[in-house]
């Protein structure tokens, strides 16, 4: 990157990073209203825009929302708290797209 940014986004520092995992309960969740659902989300957002970390890590996409509205609000809330977001390389017994 180059050196004549302000450090504004994450990958820009010049510090290791730190990341904070999230995972649901798809089954036990799916019904539930969006903000019920992901409010253990929306406070993992607050604190990493705290700075206690810079990364969220889930196992797939999935964890981040049932449906497209849900995935995508929820990587504006990421992208809004200057969070980075990384998939693991698992992916859901019952993959939706198969």
């Amino acid at each position: 990157m180059t050196k004549g940014t302000n450090g504004r986004f994450p990958w820009e520092r010049q510090k290791k990073m730190t990341a904070a995992s999230y995972a649901r309960d798809l089954d036990a969740t799916r019904d539930l209203p969006y903000g019920e659902k992901f409010a253990d989300f929306f406070r993992l957002c607050e604190q990493g825009e705290r700075g206690d970390f810079q990364i969220v890590v889930a196992a797939f996409p999935e964890i981040l929302g049932d449906n497209y509205e849900e995935l995508v609000s929820n990587l504006w809330r990421c992208a809004k708290a200057g969070l980075l977001v990384a998939f693991a390389n698992k992916e859901p017994e019952a993959y939706p797209s198969e």
